[in-house]
């Protein structure tokens, strides 16, 4: 049997596409007799448009994730290395000032030459981003599985495979370089397919509807859950009424 979404095989047994996730399974969209019931009596049924609960008591869904449409990912990216390279260039002037070797004109030309290069850097990652997006097919597939628990995101085998492939050339370039953060990160993501949070441990949320993204995030664990316009409030929803009452919400 093949995907009458993307054409891929699949087994008879599948839920879902392991290619680009369309629901395989024979379900029921809601209809105007059962809007009236609870969700969680639906079994084997569309919550929404686009979201499955499954007969495993799960919301199941898939994502395609238009890697340059939504620049999530590139934003998170320029973020990081930002915030990177401005500790750098307060500890650099803070030697400068404890070792009394400071001076105000110096600092401006550092400062100056310092933003260029942090410039130069972000255009580096994000021509960086492009050729990844170009690796992956422009798109980022990945499913998802939610329950009373917590939040599953799991990349499609396919795309899993070329994040390997790029996971294992940052490993092996971060061990050629005497660089054990950028090897150790390089072999954490060529390890890891799926991230789980868990409601309980979740210590803030972050909702961009625009973006259709919220950020789950909890310690050392950041998460990020996606939904089709007509699934976000659904699934937002459903996040902000799971999550314990001492989680930071932000709403942007």
């Amino acid at each position: 049997m093949n995907c009458k979404n993307c054409g891929a095989q699949i087994l008879d047994s599948d839920k879902f596409c392991s290619e680009c996730g369309t629901p395989i399974s024979e379900v029921t969209p809601p209809s105007e007799n059962t809007q009236n019931e609870p969700i969680s009596s639906q079994k084997g049924e569309f919550a929404t448009k686009n979201i499955v609960l499954g007969t495993d008591g799960k919301y199941h869904w898939s994502y395609r994730f238009r890697l340059l449409k939504n620049p999530t990912v590139l934003f998170l990216l320029w973020k990081i290395f930002f915030w990177i390279f401005v500790g750098i260039f307060i500890m650099i002037n803070l030697f400068d000032v404890f070792g009394g070797h400071f001076m105000f004109d110096r600092f401006l030309d550092f400062g100056g030459k310092f933003a260029l290069f942090i410039l130069g850097f972000e255009a580096f990652v994000a021509l960086g981003y492009f050729i990844y997006a170009a690796i992956m097919g422009f798109s980022y597939y990945v499913m998802f599985e939610m329950d009373e628990n917590g939040v599953t995101h799991t990349q499609m085998p396919k795309q899993f495979k070329k994040a390997q492939a790029i996971s294992l050339i940052e490993f092996f370039v971060g061990l050629s370089a005497n660089n054990p953060s950028i090897a150790g990160g390089g072999l954490l993501a060529a390890t890891k397919q799926s991230m789980h949070s868990q409601w309980d441990k979740v210590k803030s949320i972050e909702v961009l509807a625009k973006r259709g993204v919220i950020k789950v995030n909890s310690t050392l664990n950041y998460n990020q859950v996606y939904a089709e316009a007509e699934d976000f409030d659904f699934v937002k929803d459903y996040i902000k009424a799971h999550v314990s009452k001492k989680c930071k919400i932000q709403d942007k």
